[in-house]
């Protein structure tokens, strides 16, 4: 058995061994986060190449007393490491002020699905990986001239968490993951533009073509035109585009935190109409080959499929633990510990991967549909800086293309679009099939009427 076979059960032993610690330390309310993962990260960094082997390793503790949290984190998980976040965190909770919203650790002993584990992951060496970065750089400079820089990567990585805590749970998670970039930028006559292309696995991909794709769409915004005028009109975004916008859309609206602290705007409206009949959200933490689906989240609550909006009505908010229970529901397995160093932060509220259904036509198919507009392909620029109390948003598409009588003429200089997150729900006019999964989500194509464009 390896390293990786062993990994859920020896943190498992870990957490049963804190909390024996804490509970003889005199802690009745306690949770253990422990977390092991390994890395290799591979940047191309303007042709220059650098191999960098890495991870995260660490404890994570909240001691509950009299309603009054106290958390504390140590690097590493050695007895030491466990005992001093335990004992650090009980004497946080003696001192911190009550928590008169506080209830207690989850007690739901149910897991989720574990994601595909590809043991192929756990074999790639730096050498491999470094070849697989080459690969991207070569097929990048080789594609055109006028290719000027080559950033980039490939990042591979395994590891497991546990979640423990003195109402009885101790549960683990495992993952393996693989993602590739590149990001390439093209000059002619002064004009700049960049490219992007990625992949993304539980296991070990083909990086072939990323680089050629990168370069490839780059080199066709060399060619890219001013629109010349302010207008409202119909729109495409791409499964990139419309991920984000929807994700964005979303993280304010639907997340039951700034429900709970009055800051959504949806707050009031479970039950409503809120969007076009055939839109379907969910937010999906059980799609077995995204390389971010654990069987449970940063507190131990088994991951689901959660519908946010079905047939364009409201029907749930998602939660961690203690929003659920403010609010007077229950969690949907929603608690993340967020950055890189996952076991230094407390449970947050976030989505798991936003999944939209699909329609029936294809891309071809939409385009010829609203005869004249724009297609968004990949990210808008300044999406997280809209208004997510009133929804309102203007974005700048670096990489858009004019749709005239129902086909794509030639690339336009950057754009602002102009709109509300909101209000788009019920601009929607049809969905594309090509819900393929991206780090923005599992959504397809998505035909939009009535934003305003200028340029």
């Amino acid at each position: 058995m390896n390293e990786f076979e062993q990994m859920k059960d020896d943190l498992l032993g870990r957490i049963e061994r804190g909390l024996k610690h804490g509970q003889a330390k005199g802690a009745k309310s306690l949770d253990l986060y422990i977390i092991k993962s390994n890395e290799l990260v591979i940047n191309i960094d303007a042709g220059i190449i650098t191999a960098q082997r890495g991870g995260t390793i660490g404890v994570g503790c909240r001691c509950v007393i009299d309603r009054k949290v106290g958390f504390a984190s140590a690097s590493g998980i050695t007895e030491s490491s466990v005992d001093f976040a335990i004992e650090s965190a009980i004497s946080g909770a003696k001192i911190n002020q009550a928590d008169d919203r506080w209830e207690s650790f989850i007690q739901n002993a149910k897991t989720g699905k574990e994601g595909i584990i590809d043991s192929s992951v756990l074999d790639v060496s730096s050498e491999e990986a470094v070849l697989c970065a080459d690969t991207i750089f070569q097929e990048a400079k080789d594609y055109d001239p006028r290719i000027t820089s080559v950033s980039g990567g490939v990042y591979v990585g395994f590891g497991a968490f546990a979640v423990g805590n003195t109402e009885g749970i101790a549960k683990a998670s495992a993952t393996t993951g693989t993602f590739g970039q590149s990001y390439i930028t093209a000059v002619e006559n002064g004009k700049t533009k960049t490219g992007f292309d990625y992949i993304m696995d539980r296991g070990v991909p083909s990086f072939d073509g990323i680089g050629k794709k990168g370069a490839e769409k780059a080199i066709k915004l060399l060619s890219a035109s001013s629109l010349g005028k302010s207008e409202q009109t119909k729109f495409i975004f791409d499964p990139i585009a419309a991920g984000q916008f929807i994700k964005t859309a979303l993280s304010n609206s639907v997340n039951g935190k700034s429900v709970v602290e009055g800051r959504s705007s949806f707050a009031d409206r479970i039950g409503d109409q809120v969007g076009v009949e055939t839109l379907n959200i969910y937010d999906d933490g059980q799609i077995l080959e995204d390389p971010n689906v654990q069987a449970i989240d940063g507190e131990g609550y088994p991951r689901s499929t959660t519908p946010i909006i079905e047939k364009g009505v409201l029907k749930t908010f998602i939660f961690d633990n203690y929003y659920a229970k403010t609010y007077g529901a229950e969690s949907t397995g929603n608690a993340s510990r967020a950055g890189p160093q996952s076991y230094e932060s407390l449970p947050t509220v976030s989505p798991t991967t936003i999944s939209v259904t699909p329609g029936s036509k294809d891309l071809d198919s939409l385009i010829t549909e609203i005869g004249n507009g724009i297609l968004v392909t990949d990210f808008l620029m300044g999406m997280m800086h809209s208004n997510l109390i009133s929804g309102d948003f203007s974005v700048v598409s670096p990489s858009s293309f004019v749709i005239e009588n129902g086909e794509v003429k030639h690339p336009l200089e950057a754009v602002t679009i102009a709109g509300n997150l909101y209000s788009a729900f019920n601009q929607i006019l049809s969905f594309g099939n090509d819900n393929e999964l991206t780090f923005m989500g599992k959504v397809p194509s998505i035909a939009f009427d009535g934003f305003t464009v200028s340029g």
